[in-house]
């Protein structure tokens, strides 16, 4: 088993949501297992912004489920989506 760095992109509900500072908690927001590489704030449309992360973990299916549900979970984000994965 190998390790892969995994890139999700989160957009918040309104662009009023402080981006920022979910980059800035992101690092304990993570389940046991995953480790923060990379966290930007990048404009998207219509005033949003969105956060792009890539965290490393190893490559097992359950340890890339429950970091997708710890993101999912993250109130005032509308949407989760997984980018790319790549093996490292």
């Amino acid at each position: 088993m190998g390790k892969v760095a995994v890139t999700f992109n989160l957009l918040p509900e309104e662009t009023s949501y402080d981006m920022e500072g979910l980059k800035n908690r992101i690092p304990s927001l993570l389940p046991e297992g995953v480790q923060p590489y990379k966290a930007e704030v990048k404009p998207f449309a219509f005033g949003l912004k969105v956060l792009e992360i890539v965290c490393i973990m190893d490559d097992a299916n359950n340890v890339m489920d429950a970091l997708e549900e710890k993101l999912r979970s993250i109130e005032g984000i509308q949407t989760v989506e997984n980018t790319g994965i790549t093996l490292i």
